[in-house]
């Protein structure tokens, strides 16, 4: 694995965002198949009387508005490749009135230390100066159209490459009643995009282009002497007006307070277009975390006073050296985040160090401090955010940890999907702390299809709820134990696969329900069925999870609610990396407790699959 061979296209490849227009249009299941196949996933969580009241509601719903909204869902889907459109963001995140952090925002540790990246105070600007050099290198691909699409199978299945574009240069605008995106970025067959970076830090936010006059980007010593001009403005100078903990409030709130920003002067208007343009975001948080856990905990919290919560992605230095990285998660899905990390690595992994006397006798780049023009109602404002996000404190507790016994290697020797083995064990582990079977959300990637981006599998299956109680009954032996479990990883892979060739469900459900609010129709009463809300339907998911691939990256967001858990992981040869989430104030939750179970049901259901293994040698 390396930078070539992953991420640059040869000579003979297409324009990158060519190839999207190649992809097949998202599919649109047949009404009666999607209920045939929400009827089988809720069954786990309904008594008899409940399942019964169910189907009737589902009959009713099929053969009456449900199959009303179909039918106008399948003229939307005959005049555009993929009907879900903009539905998905505006609905499914924009509507949302939460501050973004910490409840809807991705974050993950970038973990330099695995590539040979001292994360030391002595080396941190010289490590963000290279930082900021690779993203730069990873921007440039995107803007020449030169970055290769993600694939798998060897390369037979390409995916989407359009969420790139928004990456950089993009943020999520606060509206009074819903949200929406701006995106400045623009590749070169578009035209000219924004080409200055945002460093903030203190309450101040700085600007500087990151391109020469040839339109080559600046090199990673041409870009420590301006660090390190920025840090001693940082250390030497007081703090700023914290300006970005505006956007740290209710998005109604916000909304209000940016209006009145633009109202306050031109001169505001412009400064905020250049905050929300620029191709990337540094944001430098004060703190020194001490490992992993702690650096993630920040991710979510962290100098909130500082940083411009709306902006697609961010680079968070800390002053230790370490490092994470965030994103908006209405602009793009963790694949994203997952390539750019892994592009990162593999450049400080691959590239040289630069030859920092270089910086001796470079060019000065110019620096320019952004400055709002601010009234007592708007001093007021932030001096009543800053307040809220003191008291609220941690509100979203973040875990990291990584499970070592084993990996990948061990779960294929015994011919089971890694996903699947992590999603079976997961969920174990859950009923194993809890005593009850969890509603469970699981990403499924869409992003071969056209503008693609993701459906949810509902991977408590029958044979997943199966091998649940047969772990809590005595009358269960340990070989028939395993044999369950077996049965439910393969379940849990068949219907994976499923879910990947458009045979889902919760996007269907969804659409249709977006083609009754659109139509200014009653919603239908299938939604207010119980079992609908019990299994997780309507966002309600008591575990929220999802694989980030196989490499050592995983990141997170908060769980879906407040008694739940967002579990995410990430697993190679050896080893399980872990992040999981829970509300500091449930009574119910505990995401240490959680990865301590996670992790020793790890250990237990490799002893039963060995057992068997052996056994059916004899």
């Amino acid at each position: 694995m390396d930078r070539a061979s992953l991420y640059f296209m040869s000579k003979d490849d297409k324009n990158t965002f060519d190839f999207d227009e190649t992809l097949p249009p998202l599919p649109l299941p047949e009404l009666g198949d999607t209920l045939d196949r929400y009827y089988a996933c809720i069954k786990p969580f309904g008594t008899p009387d409940e399942l019964a009241q169910a189907r009737k509601t589902i009959e009713e719903f099929k053969n009456g508005v449900g199959a009303q909204l179909h039918e106008k869902l399948k003229q939307r889907a005959a005049t555009m490749k993929n009907w879900l459109g903009t539905w998905w963001e505006d609905y499914a995140y924009h509507l949302t009135r939460l501050p973004l952090l910490p409840y809807q925002l991705m974050s993950m540790a970038a973990q330099l230390e695995m590539v040979g990246v001292p994360e030391t105070p002595e080396y941190m600007l010289k490590s963000l100066a290279r930082h900021i050099h690779h993203t730069l290198e990873f921007w440039d691909l995107t803007r020449k159209s030169s970055i290769k699409p993600l694939s798998s199978n060897g390369g037979k299945i390409k995916y989407s490459s359009a969420l790139y574009k928004r990456f950089f240069s993009t943020c999520r605008v606060p509206g009074v009643e819903q949200d929406h995106i701006e995106k400045h970025f623009l590749t070169k067959d578009e035209g000219k995009t924004p080409t200055h970076i945002l460093i903030s830090g203190k309450g101040r936010q700085f600007i500087f282009d990151c391109v020469h006059e040839d339109d080559t980007i600046l090199t990673a010593p041409e870009i420590l002497v301006v660090m390190q001009r920025l840090r001693s403005i940082l250390d030497y100078e007081p703090e700023g007006d914290c300006v970005p903990a505006l956007s740290h409030d209710d998005r109604t709130a916000w909304a209000h307070n940016r209006n009145r920003l633009m109202e306050v002067s031109e001169a505001n208007k412009e400064t905020l277009l250049l905050v929300e343009s620029a191709s990337m975001e540094v944001c430098w948080y004060e703190q020194s975390p001490k490992d992993y856990e702690e650096s993630s905990q920040l991710g979510l919290f962290g100098d909130l006073h500082s940083r411009w919560a709306d902006r697609s992605s961010s680079v968070i230095a800390f002053r230790n050296g370490k490092f994470n990285w965030t994103g908006e998660h209405s602009c793009y899905d963790g694949t994203v985040s997952i390539s750019y990390a892994t592009f990162m690595q593999l450049s400080y992994f691959e590239e040289p160090e630069p030859d920092w006397s270089q910086a001796d006798g470079t060019k000065v780049v110019e620096i320019k401090e952004l400055e709002f023009q601010l009234d007592d109602k708007l001093k007021s404002e932030i001096k009543r955010v800053r307040k809220e996000i003191d008291d609220r404190g941690i509100d979203v507790t973040v875990t990291f940890t990584v499970f070592d016994d084993y990996g990948k290697d061990f779960m294929k020797k015994h011919r089971l999907h890694p996903d699947s083995f992590a999603q079976v064990v997961m969920q174990w582990a859950y009923y194993q702390m809890h005593q009850e079977i969890a509603p469970t959300y699981e990403t499924a990637l869409m992003r071969q299809y056209y503008e693609g981006r993701t459906e949810t599998l509902r991977s408590c299956t029958a044979a997943v709820a199966d091998f649940l109680k047969a772990s809590s009954n005595k009358q269960v032996g340990e070989l028939a134990l395993a044999k369950a479990f077996r049965a439910a990883v393969d379940e849990h892979k068949h219907f994976m696969n499923e879910a990947r060739k458009g045979h889902g469900i919760d996007r269907h459900l969804f659409g249709l329900w977006c083609v009754a609010y659109e139509n200014k129709m009653e919603i239908p009463a299938f939604y207010d069925d119980p079992l609908y809300t019990k299994s997780g339907g309507g966002g309600n998911f008591v575990l929220s999870t999802s694989t980030l691939g196989f490499t050592a990256n995983v990141g997170y967001v908060a769980p879906m609610l407040f008694d739940g858990y967002g579990v995410f992981y990430s697993i190679t040869s050896e080893a399980i990396f872990i992040n999981t989430t829970a509300y500091r104030d449930s009574i119910k939750t505990s995401a240490r407790k959680f990865n301590d179970i996670f992790k020793d049901s790890f250990r237990r259901i490799s002893v039963l699959l060995e057992q068997l293994a052996k056994e059916s040698k004899l």
